[in-house]
């Protein structure tokens, strides 16, 4: 079983529970064969006191008892590409789309170098803790850029609120597909985007983690009560682990609109979706 914890649960296993508690968890994910899922955004939220002016012992602690834990790491910046790259090449060839499984590489520094391979990937025994502080020193961006980030949402969800259309967005689908064929450098025939984003969203277990980013993104755009706040960037960012996971913690927001899409285009992500850590341990 792949379990994704956001840093929140992360956090409370390995410094707030007792350590007997915490083995206990570690003991039963070996016993099934489980890993956790460490990405770019659940990893680097632990290092909130690094951010705040903590102790860099603290954040070491944390970082390098997840690293003894069962896991996996995932690049999550590359999903959505990986996905449109197959969607293309299935649609052009007049094939089924078929499930991506690359997102998983062996160790932080490939999530950091989402689309190609780091200029670190022959060093020996470059744990996790070693990563972190070394990226602290020479590029912390990385790391403090969420406050930023949140602001570009609410400046985003502010114009696309003041646009006539903004509740249609089936028919604003191929204006995102066209623009990530782009971002990607994903070759295609520009007259058959259209055909393309159709195809797509005719089935949401096509690109899947594209497909539920959009769709939440658009109920948060439908809910004028929700302007976005600083949390947003790191849980929104959360989504699109969804589909290549088997089970995830999300915060009460984010469950909700998980929820609301699979409502609405009959799919079925919010199974997999769990409210704590203390849920997540009634799986096993």
């Amino acid at each position: 079983m792949r379990i994704y914890l956001d840093s929140r649960d992360l956090i409370l296993l390995v410094e707030k529970l007792s350590l007997v508690e915490t083995a206990n968890f570690e003991e039963r994910l070996r016993r099934e064969n489980s890993k956790l899922i460490y990405s770019l955004n659940n990893i680097t939220e632990c290092c909130a006191p690094l951010i705040n002016g903590g102790v860099n012992s603290c954040v070491m602690k944390t970082l390098n008892r997840l690293e003894q834990m069962p896991h996996l790491f995932i690049a999550d910046a590359r999903i959505e590409a990986l996905e449109l790259q197959e969607a293309a090449s299935a649609f052009l060839e007049h094939r089924e789309y078929t499930p991506i499984v690359q997102p998983f590489v062996p160790r932080f520094d490939y999530v950091l170098s989402a689309f190609y391979e780091p200029p670190t990937k022959n060093f020996i025994g470059y744990g996790l803790a070693h990563m972190v502080f070394e990226l602290w020193n020479t590029n912390r961006s990385l790391l403090i850029g969420y406050p930023n980030h949140a602001k570009q949402l609410r400046a985003i969800l502010e114009a696309d609120r003041r646009k006539l259309d903004f509740k249609q967005h089936e028919s604003n689908f191929p204006n995102t597909i066209a623009r990530n064929l782009r971002l990607y450098n994903i070759p295609f025939p520009i007259e058959q985007v259209g055909e393309l984003a159709k195809w797509i969203y005719g089935t949401p277990s096509r690109c899947p983690a594209l497909r539920l980013g959009y769709e939440v993104f658009h109920k948060i755009l439908r809910n004028l009560t929700d302007s976005g706040e600083d949390s947003d960037i790191p849980d929104f960012a959360h989504i699109s682990c969804v589909p290549y996971v088997d089970s995830i913690t999300l915060d009460n927001r984010m469950r909700g609109y998980v929820a609301q899409v699979d409502q609405s285009i009959g799919s079925n992500f919010s199974q997999k979706v769990y409210r704590n850590v203390e849920a997540i341990q009634e799986l096993f």
